[in-house]
């Protein structure tokens, strides 16, 4: 993923009042609060499309529902037909919900999910 890919993910949950931290939360702690991290696939085409899967985990000590809520406005951000944008580098983005699943944390005092989001990238120009 790009540095822009990566800031255009963090204004869309910012605008929307999620929560959001790149890798590590760094913020004061605040319930429920998101995570992000990548996998990249191996670049094959000829106009420099790359693929990511872009991972959210939110956390929770309140209660399933409100993750399951937060999940339902991160899938109104990134629906599961996208939302593409042309960013400042005249890179192209799109990104696209593609599943959630509930992760064990050992602990009935935090919840925790998963949100996985497919992402393409490529050049413009």
């Amino acid at each position: 993923m790009t540095v822009k890919g990566l800031g255009y993910i963090a204004d869309k949950l910012d605008s929307a009042g999620i929560p959001y931290c790149f890798e590590e939360w760094t913020k004061e702690i605040q319930y429920p609060y998101f995570v992000g991290e990548y996998t990249e696939s191996e670049t094959e085409s000829e106009d420099g499309e790359n693929e990511s899967i872009f991972i959210l985990t939110g956390t929770s000590r309140k209660s399933w529902i409100e993750l399951e809520n937060a999940k339902a406005d991160i899938r109104k951000i990134f629906p599961d037909d996208g939302v593409t944008a042309i960013l400042e580098d005249e890179t192209g983005i799109a990104v696209f919900y593609s599943s959630a699943m509930p992760v064990p944390t050992g602990t009935e005092e935090l919840k925790r999910i998963q949100i996985n989001l497919k992402v393409k990238e490529w050049r413009v120009r």
